[in-house]
């Protein structure tokens, strides 16, 4: 006897709605696919089929909720939409359920951007701006799974702070573990005016009521882009896993071209000669350094 088989299947019945849905009307054809034995196609009679539906759908809400606390806004934006709460269920499948517990949140998200172009958008503005934001979200969960993967296969990592002598002077990059993004307003004032209640919360209360439309066009109609910036770090080792947290920084809209540089392969005293020959005033020079200094010193970036 074949457990993996049997496991195979029942997995399918789970994650897989044409599966459920076929072995609910007859669930002799629907195990066809699967190199079952009598003995193991008999251990499937048991199965009733208003327990798997339910089994299925408590499953289904514990994993959303989970990805809800992920992804906030995006998850509160989508749900405003006209079969938006059935797009984020939808995501709820094989596809994403057999993807590696540390990477699912970011295969998750990436399903979700390429959803999007389903939901009815009253502007091309409007969906850069959500996707924007998706990004941005995205941006934190893949670092934070990144950096989770990288503690549990090679233990705590200990981060070199940098020294700042001479800092102007010295190459510079993007630390790891660093996510950036223009997003249409600070991501604190949209997590409060898109998430009221808790991340623990959220979901539940968006199932039974999804934002409303209108309130998510009156909030995304104020626009005050800025350059977000995150890090991801671990906030709390234990024995089974770390818990990763988010460390974030916001500038001005203005500072994202300036960010384009920061590769490795220049420094910021030649940022700044590069601004001057093109006629940036000595006070806009003196925040600039100071802005690079403060990413330096929040080890969003580090010499190269």
């Amino acid at each position: 006897m074949s457990f993996l088989e049997q496991e195979r299947a029942l997995f399918d019945l789970l994650f897989d709605s044409t599966v459920r849905e076929n072995f609910c009307r007859d669930s002799v054809v629907a195990l066809n696919q699967y190199e079952l034995s009598e003995d193991e196609r008999n251990d499937f009679t048991e199965i009733r089929s208003d327990a798997l539906e339910l089994d299925a759908e408590i499953r289904a809400d514990l994993l959303l909720s989970y990805f809800c606390r992920a992804f906030p806004v995006s998850f509160s934006i989508v749900s405003s939409f006209d079969g938006g709460l059935d797009v984020l269920k939808s995501l709820i499948d094989v596809e994403t359920m057999r993807t590696e517990t540390v990477d699912r949140a970011t295969l998750f998200g990436r399903r979700l951007g390429e959803s999007l172009n389903t939901l009815s958008f009253d502007s091309s503005d409007d969906l850069a701006k959500i996707s924007a934001i998706l990004e941005a979200e995205l941006g934190m969960v893949w670092t934070g799974g990144s950096l989770k993967r990288e503690v549990l296969e090679n233990g705590e990592l200990y981060i070199k702070v940098p020294q700042l002598n001479d800092w102007s002077e010295k190459n510079i990059k993007l630390a790891p573990y660093v996510c950036a993004a223009i997003i249409p307003a600070s991501f604190e004032t949209l997590k409060k005016s898109f998430c009221p209640d808790t991340d623990c919360d959220l979901w539940r209360n968006l199932n039974k009521k999804p934002f409303a439309a209108k309130q998510r066009k009156k909030i995304l109609e104020n626009d005050d882009p800025i350059l977000f910036v995150a890090r991801a770090y671990v906030s709390l080792m234990s024995r089974c896993e770390p818990t990763i947290n988010q460390k974030t920084f916001e500038l001005s809209e203005g500072f994202a071209s300036l960010f384009q540089h920061v590769n490795g392969s220049v420094s910021v005293d030649y940022i700044l000669e590069q601004l001057k020959q093109i006629g940036a005033q000595d006070q806009m020079l003196q925040g600039i350094k100071s802005t690079f200094k403060q990413l330096l010193e929040s080890e969003m970036l580090e010499f190269s």
